[in-house]
């Protein structure tokens, strides 16, 4: 009790330079909060009377500690000051601080008893520092105790090159299909971007100097179908006259979009005009003249064509929000998009700003004649920006790609990447393929049980696309891309990857005994191999690690050879993939991980 007399004695000397009036009489500390109390000064004593004169806060001063508390004589709950560096006499609050307390309780009445008793009850203390315990301390300190652990220990093989390894567990489970008619999800702007880029990505190219001029013969039909067999050829011949067909319609569906988006920009335009020419009409007035002589030249009443502006000038808004190649890319969604604004109000126009650039490159690179649909309407942007492979160019938000090599200049003036679709074997091996695990005609999937072959058109097994269409080259719906916090480069998934399906093949040169750099270890029985992408491979070499991956590294035989695959564990579309590099790689190796995950196992440099 001795501190908190010091308190309330320090408090009344202060008190007594303010209050003219009043004088302190007593104090009672009741929880966190002082109450005070005093006489009115008059001539006769008898004609003092008591009154409530406030109470103060005092609980950055006092702090009750349930664990700690202790009972007076009185039975009332004396609660241990918490000791700062602060003095008392610098921490005590001002009279202006005074809280006032309802009149005309003595001390001891029933307010005041009220008040004891709420505050002897023990409470729960939110916030403060807690001491850790030694279990806790252990969990903190795993990883890095078994650095130590391993640094101490020369006989654990810390000195292996930095190897990356490839999951031995098993494939991610996919997700399983309900059986009935799936509900139709409402549209909105992520679904709309979603099938721009499913587009961009897709089978079909979009061509306009495609036509069927000139009678091709090997694609038309001179029989009715009932006239003849439908063998294989014949029916691939209707395939192709069937893609032909589509893509003619995609160019003049694309192309018919450009033009009416372009109208708008002319009718806007020719309003301005005619408000010069005419400064007496109104604004409106102005518009409903555009209009007229509109509705002459096209034969349409003015509903018709004001139900059709307002669904093209949601054309232009795409337009000017995201170019062109929204417009040419987004597919026969658009109408529907644009004609219920689907998207307009849950930022579509500042999502597709953002991909602007992204969505160029994907479409200069993977459809080189689509600008030529722009032609006519006297567009400007006629000439592809970016030419060569895919993923020769690095996208950065809103900022224009630029080339990979210059994103490495830094460390290597020299740097040039080589793009491969299949793995190159390196001279050492004398044409011997390390990663062959049998050999024979036919060969069978250890996963699914079906014949697997190179041919697309024989081959079976469909546990992951990118492998039996290799033929074929997939569009796999990926883009290398700038990342925060000084990682460089990383893959982005532009379109959504199922959990259990492949992102692609680990592609590179396959060779052995190298140190030093970053390799991925592969081999079976007493055949070890390292698959080397520092200077050629795919686009699975941008990949980063992460503590917390959404990928994983897998081997899978196909025809009789070795293949290390990148498995989606599910990955949403704008996600970075990333994997595991295993601890193997980290070991021993002069980096810290910048993943960012709260689980991050190589936060620290080793010492």
């Amino acid at each position: 009790m001795a501190k908190e007399n010091r308190i309330t004695d320090i408090i009344a000397e202060r008190l007594s330079k303010h209050l003219s009036t009043e004088v302190f009489k007593a104090q009672a500390l009741i929880g966190t909060r002082l109450v005070i109390q005093g006489y009115v000064q008059a001539s006769n004593l008898s004609d003092q009377r008591l009154i409530d004169l406030g109470s103060i806060d005092l609980s950055d001063i006092v702090s009750p500690l349930p664990s700690n508390e202790q009972k007076d004589s009185t039975g009332d709950i004396v609660h241990q000051r918490i000791e700062s560096q602060r003095t008392f006499e610098n921490e005590l609050p001002t009279p202006c601080h005074l809280l006032p307390t309802p009149p005309k309780s003595p001390i001891g009445g029933p307010h005041l008893q009220d008040m004891t008793d709420s505050s002897s009850k023990r409470r729960k203390v939110v916030g403060g520092l807690r001491p850790v315990s030694v279990s806790s301390k252990c969990k903190a300190g795993t990883t890095n105790a078994l650095e130590e652990l391993l640094d101490g220990n020369p006989h654990l093989g810390l000195e292996m090159p930095r190897q990356l390894q490839s999951d031995t567990h098993k494939l991610p489970q996919r997700r399983k299909i309900i059986a009935g008619r799936p509900s139709k999800a409402p549209r909105s702007a992520i679904t709309v971007i979603g099938s721009i880029w499913k587009t961009v990505y897709g089978p079909i190219t979009i061509d306009p100097t495609a036509t069927f001029e000139g009678r091709d013969t090997s694609l038309m039909l001179t029989e009715h179908v009932s006239d003849y067999k439908m063998d294989q050829n014949t029916f691939a011949r209707i395939n192709a006259l069937c893609l032909k067909a589509t893509t003619l319609s995609k160019s003049a569906r694309a192309l018919e979009v450009i033009v009416q988006a372009h109208w708008i920009d002319c009718y806007d335009a020719r309003i301005e005009i005619l408000a010069e020419e005419n400064p007496r009409l109104s604004p409106t007035e102005a518009r409903m003249a555009g209009l007229v002589e509109a509705c002459t030249a096209l034969g349409w009443t003015q509903k018709e064509l004001r139900n059709r502006m307002m669904i093209w000038r949601g054309y232009k808004e795409i337009k000017d929000a995201g170019g062109w190649v929204c417009l040419v890319f987004t597919g026969s969604g658009i109408y529907s998009t644009c004609k219920y604004r689907v998207g307009f109000a849950d930022g579509l126009l500042q999502r597709l700003k953002k991909i602007r650039a992204s969505l160029e490159v994907a479409a200069d690179t993977l459809h080189p004649n689509w600008r030529q649909l722009l032609i006519p309407v006297g567009a400007t942007e006629t000439q592809r920006r970016y030419t060569g492979h895919p993923h020769h160019w690095v996208v950065d938000g809103e900022k224009d790609a630029i080339p990979l090599p210059t994103t490495y200049h830094q460390w290597d003036p020299d740097f040039s990447f080589q793009h491969l679709v299949q793995c190159i074997l390196d001279d050492c091996w004398h044409s011997q393929d390390p990663r062959l695990v049998c050999t024979g005609n036919t060969f069978t999937c250890s996963e699914c049980g079906q014949m697997q072959s190179d041919d697309p058109q024989l081959n079976k097994c469909v546990c992951f696309a990118v492998l039996s269409s290799c033929n074929n080259i997939v569009r796999i719906p990926v883009q290398v891309a700038r990342c925060p916090h000084g990682k460089n480069n990383g893959l982005f998934a532009r379109c959504a990857f199922e959990r259990g399906t492949a992102v692609g093949e680990f592609v590179g040169l396959v060779t052995r005994g190298i140190e030093g750099v970053d390799v991925m270890m592969g081999g079976h029985g007493d055949t070890q191999y390292q698959i080397y992408q520092g200077r050629l491979g795919n686009y699975t070499r941008f990949i980063n690690h992460s503590c917390a991956p959404n990928a994983q590294f897998t081997k899978f035989v196909f025809c009789g050879i070795e293949r290390i695959l990148v498995v989606s564990k599910g990955i949403e579309a704008g996600m970075e993939i990333t994997v595991d590099y295993s601890s193997s790689y980290w070991n021993k190796l002069d980096k810290i991980c910048l993943c960012g995950e709260s689980c991050c196992r190589y936060q620290r440099k080793k010492g």
